[in-house]
C-alpha cells in the first residue's frame, strides 16, 4: 500500500485523449484499459501536476522553486531519481475498479458495456468569425462522465520534509483542470492529498496547505 494517494473527482466531463479515432464512430477516443475503464497515464498526470506545482512554487519563492525538482525530478535524474516521487496511472478508485473487474471476470458485464456506462459521446463544432458553425467542422469526442472518482498512488523511497509535503498539498489543491478541451468546460476537477495510516487513508490537504501559508514548521 502506498504511503500517499491523490484523490481526484471529476466536477465536469473530462477527456483523457488517446489520440486515436474510430472510423464511423468517434473522432477522438479516451484512454481505456482492457476492462473498459477510462484512465490517465502516469506521465500525463505528472505533467499536469508539475505545471500546477511550478505555478505554486513561483508564488512561494525561490526556495520552493528548488523543491519542484527535488519532488518531480528534471529530465534524466539518473542516480538521483530514487529521491523523486513515483506516480501510478490515474485510475478509477480501487473499490469501484475491483467490483467492475469481478463483474467482467464472472461475465455479468462486458468491457464494452463498462465503457458505454462510464463515458458519453459529445458533438463539437468550430465557430466562424460571424458566429456560425464552420462547414465540415463537426466532430464527435468521447468524454468521461462527471462525478467519477480517480486516484493516483504516490511513492517515494525517502521521507518527505514538512515543506515538501506542503508544496505537494497546495499544488494538488490548485490543480483545477485536467485533460483536453478545458476551454470548453471539460476536465474540471477537485483533488486531495491522502496519507495512509493504519491501513486507512485520511485527507491531509488542508492541514499542509495551512502550514505552508502560515509557515508553521514545528
Amino acid at each position: 500500500m502506498s504511503a500517499y494517494k491523490i484523490e481526484m473527482k471529476l466536477l465536469s466531463e473530462a477527456i483523457f485523449g488517446s489520440g486515436y479515432s474510430i472510423p464511423g464512430s468517434v473522432d477522438l477516443e479516451v484512454v481505456c484499459d482492457d476492462n473498459g475503464l477510462p484512465f490517465m497515464k502516469a506521465k500525463t498526470f505528472k505533467g499536469n501536476l508539475r505545471e500546477a506545482m511550478e505555478g505554486s512554487a513561483k508564488l512561494l519563492g525561490e526556495d520552493y522553486e528548488k523543491k519542484v525538482e527535488q519532488l518531480l525530478g528534471k529530465g534524466e535524474s539518473g542516480v538521483e531519481s530514487w529521491k523523486n516521487l513515483k506516480f501510478s496511472d490515474c485510475m478509477i478508485q480501487k473499490n469501484t475498479r475491483e467490483y467492475i473487474e469481478l463483474a467482467i471476470k464472472t461475465r455479468k458485464i462486458t468491457a464494452s458495456e463498462v465503457k458505454d456506462a462510464l463515458t458519453s459521446i459529445r458533438s463539437f463544432t468550430s465557430i466562424d468569425d460571424d458566429g456560425s458553425s464552420k462547414k465540415g467542422s463537426l466532430r464527435q469526442y468521447r468524454v468521461i462522465n462527471k462525478g467519477l472518482v480517480f486516484e493516483v498512488d504516490v511513492d517515494c523511497e525517502r521521507i518527505l520534509s514538512e515543506e515538501e509535503l506542503s508544496l505537494l498539498a497546495i499544488s494538488i489543491k490548485s490543480l483545477r483542470h485536467i485533460g483536453m478541451m478545458r476551454t470548453r468546460g471539460k476536465g474540471r476537477i477537485s483533488c486531495r492529498l491522502m496519507l495512509e495510516e493504519n491501513g486507512k487513508y485520511k485527507d491531509i490537504t488542508d492541514l499542509y496547505v495551512k502550514k505552508i501559508l502560515e509557515g508553521g514548521w514545528d
